[in-house]
């Protein structure tokens, strides 16, 4: 809508606000901003609002939505009702209604109200958090309601919640010289105040504005009258937000992207064309020393895939942020093309559905979680980002993938998305505003299409592998990961593994706990509550996040390549690397080889081949596992193993000291936490470790893990903290957890463990393991497999090198290269050789040679 605006008192001096010069002459980011040049007094002055989330020439085709969609007109009435319950009208309801506020009244009751400060001691409660968050949020929604039906009542509503607030922050201290993250209501954490106070207030002013320009007044709640609107302290408002997300935040991390909706509505909140100009760069690409540009950003989103470095929640508000303001602005000026520019941003979203296992958990890394909720407006937003720039690929992605969604009833367009208080731009009423009319897809695809075999995240260091079932993929297919890396909410894991089985992931990584406290940091972010690795009984982290620094897993060897088919349709692997580089006792390597196996649609195994050691006279390794259950039992030869009670024996980590400030330091590596610990004196006999769990359906499930003979180890059962990402019950209870202690190095000869899951009444398909050693020198294992009532005997070859060499002539095997399997029936005949990798595999007159580029091949016999 074009207004002709003529203001009063343009340049006031605000004392309690930064001045329009300080505002923008950021010298700590060494660059030089000039001094907003708003409209002088009596000058006046054409803009055009609303202009940010809408125009007003967009506002009828919005309407006709409204009367043509069933489910535009469903949320156009959740929204109104939403609206209807706070734009009242007359003096005194209009007062009531913002004394719903949490106001701080001064001595001098003709000064307006001002609001509590938050997240610092002595601040405000959380219920008056909620309630200032919440009548925001109201504002926009009776500023939306006012665009979209022109009825005063809901202007009245949002001038009213927007001058009230402006005229709290002109009296409150904005902290510019304070430390990094500081702010004006939340003195301590801009980075909390830009997305719950400065991204809202600019859209409430966007929309208001015409009826504040028209002569339309708002409630001072110090006068108890009517009074017109201070543009000029708004002007303030909005600059100062704008000065705190370029000279507050933290360049390396997803705090630029968190502040940037602030940072963008309070640019385009400005009333003057020139400086939107000049500082829309800001975020399209140029950064300061306290903020990065999309620009920089998109540094991460190189490749198709690629998602945020840091765990998933934290990447997926990355990604869900930035395709908003992508959308945005590719809106607001199309002649931006940032969707064009940078089109990996919303593929994003293909990629965190890749990663999931096969009942849509995802894998857990970090301070991740196991489920996030697909955020279906983040969709809507890539599917109009890809219509803004005619990406073909991503319109027929998305909308293919919204509309099997509606179809099957995941997902209802007719709805508004819940509130919420927590930490997070207020976005809501896009639902309306922006989604297109319909989403109609010319193909039908199931919205759980098939996922990659393989997968490589680089940044996580991880490998993941899968083997999908066609009969009751959920409960019978496989998938498994290693990982391990440094990045920000990453943990000093080593090289981590999860197993997935009947269902469920049931060798689980520990998760996360609650922030800044002892067992978090001092156990669920280190080693010990992960299934890896310990060396020397002291594997740690140093530099990078908050000292929690370790060297990234490389992927040596897998098959198939990430995102290929591969060779072989029951057999896959991989060979990860990881340098314990920051062992408190001395460095140490490592390497582990994973291999899933399955043997028909309903049966299969994991195994594990872990290599370590240490340039240091008195090494010793422990091979850590956990996994969801019951109960833990562990036997040899299927027979109770007698384990001795052994508290003192993980205790040490606990006397180091905890560091909290400054360089953090830990009590690596986290296994004090380790309770009721029991331990079997060294031996090299075989054992077998079964978890139960009997609580996750009606019949229990089972993971049994064969350890064959032939290494000397100290066993050891212990209760493990709970694994937040464990399926319930069990994420609430102790986890069984055992521990492989080996002294000395546990390189030529490894350790092997076979993992299989079965449910109760079903049988397990493993029968043994046997190492296969020449001169004491680890070439893979046998095992004895019972399928269907018929015996089957495979031989998986694993070696160090590409020309390793190993020959049973007594066997008629012969092999060169690093991985391999020989399947053989009851009667000892040949039905399958799969060459992962290497030059050829051979069993007696039969021959399979690598075909190139992959090293690898497979047949049928």
């Amino acid at each position: 809508m074009l207004i002709t605006k003529n203001k009063k008192t343009w340049l006031r001096s605000l004392t309690s606000v930064i001045s329009i010069k300080d505002v923008l002459m950021v010298s700590v980011c060494s660059l030089s901003f000039n001094t907003l040049s708003f409209a002088s007094p009596n000058q006046t002055t054409e803009f055009e609002r609303p202009s940010i989330w809408v125009k007003n020439s967009e506002r009828a085709a919005i309407l006709e939505k409204i009367q043509s969609e069933p489910w535009a007109q469903s949320l156009f009435e959740e929204l109104k009702h939403r609206a209807d319950s706070v734009a009242v009208e007359g003096n005194k309801k209009r007062r009531k209604s913002l004394q719903e506020l949490p106001l701080v009244w001064s001595k001098n009751k003709s000064l307006p109200p001002t609001l509590p400060t938050f997240r610092h001691k002595e601040g405000g409660s959380k219920e008056q958090l909620t309630q200032v968050v919440k009548t925001l949020q109201d504002g926009v929604d009776c500023g939306v309601l006012y665009y979209l039906t022109q009825q005063t009542k809901y202007a009245t509503c949002g001038a009213d919640i927007l001058f009230t607030y402006i005229n709290a922050l002109k009296q409150m201290k904005v902290h510019k010289e304070g430390a990094m993250n500081s702010g004006w209501m939340f003195p301590t954490d801009h980075l909390y105040e830009a997305r719950v106070i400065g991204a809202q207030l600019p859209i409430i002013y966007d929309f208001v504005f015409p009826y504040l320009t028209s002569g339309g007044q708002v409630y001072d709640l110090a006068s108890d009258k009517l009074t017109d609107f201070n543009f000029s302290a708004a002007q303030e408002v909005f600059g100062t937000y704008v000065w705190l997300a370029l000279n507050k935040g933290l360049l390396d991390s997803n705090w630029p992207v968190l502040e940037s909706s602030s940072l963008v509505h309070n640019i385009l909140a400005l009333d003057d064309r020139q400086q939107i100009k000049k500082y829309i760069p800001y975020y399209t690409h140029i950064d300061t020393k306290n903020q990065a540009s999309l620009k920089t950003v998109t540094k991460h989103f190189v490749n198709e895939g690629d998602i945020w470095p840091e765990s998933f929640q934290y990447s997926r508000h990355v990604a869900g942020f930035t395709v908003y303001l992508m959308t945005l602005l590719d809106r607001y000026d199309p002649s931006l093309k940032l969707g064009a520019k940078y089109p990996n941003i919303p593929g994003a979203f293909t990629s965190y559905y890749n990663l999931e296992y096969p009942n849509d958990e995802s894998p857990y890394i970090g301070d991740g979680h196991r489920t996030y909720k697909i955020d279906y407006a983040d969709l809507e937003n890539s599917l109009l980002l890809a219509k803004l720039n005619n990406n073909q690929q991503q319109q027929e992605y998305f909308t293919t993938y919204l509309s099997s969604s509606i179809k099957s009833g995941l997902y209802d367009r007719g709805h508004l998305h819940s509130r919420s208080y927590g930490a997070s731009p207020y976005f809501t009423p896009l639902q309306l505003l922006w989604s297109v009319n319909k989403i109609r897809s010319e193909t039908d695809i199931d919205v759980t299409p098939e996922r990659p075999r393989t997968l490589r995240l680089e940044y996580a260091g991880m490998n993941i592998q899968r083997n999908i079932s066609n009969v009751n993929p959920i409960k019978n297919s496989l998938m498994a990961f290693v990982a391990g890396g440094s990045y920000i909410h990453g943990h000093a894991s080593g090289m981590d593994m999860e197993l997935y089985g009947q269902g469920h992931v049931l060798g689980v990584d520990g998760g996360k706990g609650t922030y800044r406290t002892d067992i978090h940091e001092n156990y669920y972010r280190l080693f010990s509550a992960h299934n890896t690795v310990i060396s020397n009984g002291a594997s740690a982290s140093k530099g990078d996040w908050i000292n929690l620094g370790i060297n990234r897993v490389k992927s040596e060897l897998m098959e198939p390549a990430a995102g290929d088919a591969g060779v072989s349709p029951k057999h896959s692997f991989s060979t990860s690397s990881f340098f314990d580089e920051f062992n408190l006792v001395a460095p140490a390597q490592h390497e582990r080889t994973l291999a899933l196996i399955k043997l028909d649609e309903t049966k299969g195994y994991y195994l594990d081949i872990f290599r370590a050691k240490s340039d240091t006279s008195n090494q010793y390794h422990d091979y850590v596992y956990h996994n969801i259950g019951d109960e833990l039992t562990i036997t040899s030869n299927q027979q109770a193993v007698n384990l001795e009670p052994d508290q003192d024996r993980y205790q040490d980590s606990a006397k180091l000291e905890w560091i909290t400030t400054g360089q953090r330091g830990y009590r690596h590596p986290g296994w004090h936490f380790f309770e009721d610990v029991k331990t079997k004196s060294s031996s090299a006999q075989q054992y077998e470790a079964t978890f139960t769990a009997s609580k996750l359906g009606d019949k229990s499930i089972s993971m049994r893990a064969l350890i064959p003979a032939g290494l000397d180890i100290e066993i050891s059962q212990v209760k493990a903290p709970k694994a937040y990402g464990g399926s319930a019950p069990y994420n609430k209870k102790p986890l069984p957890t055992f521990l492989l202690r080996h002294r000395g190095e546990a390189w030529d000869n490894p350790y092997v463990v076979a993992y299989e899951s079965i449910t109760e009444g079903e049988s397990y398909a493993v029968q043994s393991v046997e190492r296969i050693l020449v001169d004491g020198l680890f070439k893979g294992v046998k095992v004895d497999i019972k399928l269907s009532g018929k015996a089957l005997t495979q031989y998986i070859l694993v070696q160090e090198k590409n020309d390793d060499h190993y020959q049973d002539k007594n066997l008629g095997i012969d092999f060169t290269g690093r991985f391999a399997i020989i399947t053989l029936d009851d009667k000892q005949q040949l039905t399958e050789m799969y060459l992962g990798n290497g030059s050829y595999v051979q069993y007696k007159q039969h021959k399979v040679t690598a075909k190139p580029p992959t090293n690898s091949a497979y047949k049928r016999f």
